[in-house]
């Protein structure tokens, strides 16, 4: 980059993200903010970072945000998130995208849904994929469509006291665990160890990227050889504009009931993203009030004390097909070569607060 920042103060990219908590929509600017919302269940601190797929030119100078950190790996984008918890989760949380209405698939893209899908299961096992529920079929209170994953399938986390958590903005290389840099196995379980009971008292950063090669959010494409040769309007699988990033918990009962659907009486919220692009802008720009069991009446709203705990219907092994890595869980890591030197920031500690370092 030269040195020349003067780009800095007019950069503004196509990506808007409107967190449930916020006015108004997000937007990734020539000098990073780490911005945050609040609610009942928790304080979340987040960025958001996007390569300029919509502009090769500056792609190649590197003239963006964190091109120092973006600019030599595979990744088109990476969110981070920073969540200080006020109760103590009790259900098993996941995180993941959801939309807020019923989208029908066919033909290709439903081929494609089918690969993206079953290779996330072949790897992350325990993810849940609903179509939703078609209102034309189901009355009272319905299920959204979603992809929602464990939260190991982030691709990097850190446990801090409060005041020692790492800046969001900064360079995190080292910091924490990282699946790709200290294996899957390990990961898995330093996650599942940190996140069985979460603290009041500490703070979670969590860094997602794994499944960006796959979705340029700015040209709302699905890209990256998901179908060799072929590219996808994202539309034909949500619809239209905006997708939501979630992370909400549900009743831990609701692995043994019938019906397992994560229906909105039976979420907690912790987080939820409206993320669109202005290249392809929602028809109305969305509001953040949270789905709700609107369409049911109180009385007639699951009682989760006491679900049918039959034996439901029983999880298909997900179908064989070629090896297509998704969440970087078997590969090296991104670049062999060393990226764009980050900005200076002060070195931060990797405290090891449940003996997983």
């Amino acid at each position: 980059m030269g040195g020349d920042t003067a780009w800095e103060e007019s950069y503004e990219d196509p990506v808007r993200v409107l967190p449930h908590g916020c006015p108004t929509p997000l937007r990734i600017r020539g000098k990073p903010q780490v911005e945050e919302v609040s609610n009942d269940l928790c304080t979340v601190k987040l960025v958001m970072m996007h390569r300029p797929t919509h502009d090769a030119a500056r792609d190649k100078s590197g003239e963006y945000p964190f091109s120092w950190h973006l600019g030599e790996r595979k990744r088109l984008w990476e969110i981070r998130l920073q969540f200080k918890f006020h109760r103590q989760p009790q259900g098993k949380i996941f995180w993941g995208l959801e939309l807020d209405r019923f989208v029908p698939v066919s033909g290709m893209t439903k081929q494609a849904q089918k690969a993206l899908v079953s290779a996330c299961q072949r790897i992350v096992g325990d993810c849940y994929h609903t179509n939703g529920d078609d209102p034309s079929v189901v009355q009272g209170e319905r299920e959204s469509p979603a992809f929602v994953m464990p939260l190991w399938a982030f691709d990097q986390f850190h446990v801090a006291e409060p005041g020692r958590e790492p800046p969001l903005s900064g360079n995190l290389a080292g910091v924490g665990l990282s699946r790709s840099e200290d294996g899957v196995s390990k990961y898995i379980n330093a996650v599942k160890t940190a996140t069985a009971s979460i603290s009041t008292d500490l703070v979670y950063t969590f860094c997602f990227w794994g499944v960006s090669k796959f979705l340029d959010i700015i040209k709302w494409e699905v890209v990256g050889g998901l179908m060799p040769g072929v590219k996808l309007d994202f539309d034909k699988f949500c619809g239209g504009p905006p997708v939501y990033c979630t992370m909400y918990e549900v009743p831990k009962e609701l692995e043994q009931a019938a019906d397992k659907r994560h229906l909105p009486s039976r979420k907690n919220q912790f987080f939820r993203a409206a993320a669109w692009s202005t290249l392809k802008p929602p028809s109305v720009v969305p509001t953040m009030a949270l789905p709700t069991a609107a369409t049911t009446a109180p009385s007639d709203l699951p009682d989760l004390s006491a679900l049918n705990l039959g034996s439901g219907p029983q999880t298909q092994p997900a179908p064989a097909i070629d090896a297509l890595d998704l969440l970087g869980l078997e590969t090296q890591p991104e670049s062999a070569t060393a990226p764009r030197a980050a900005p200076a920031t002060g070195k931060v500690e990797n405290v090891d607060l449940l003996g997983l370092f």
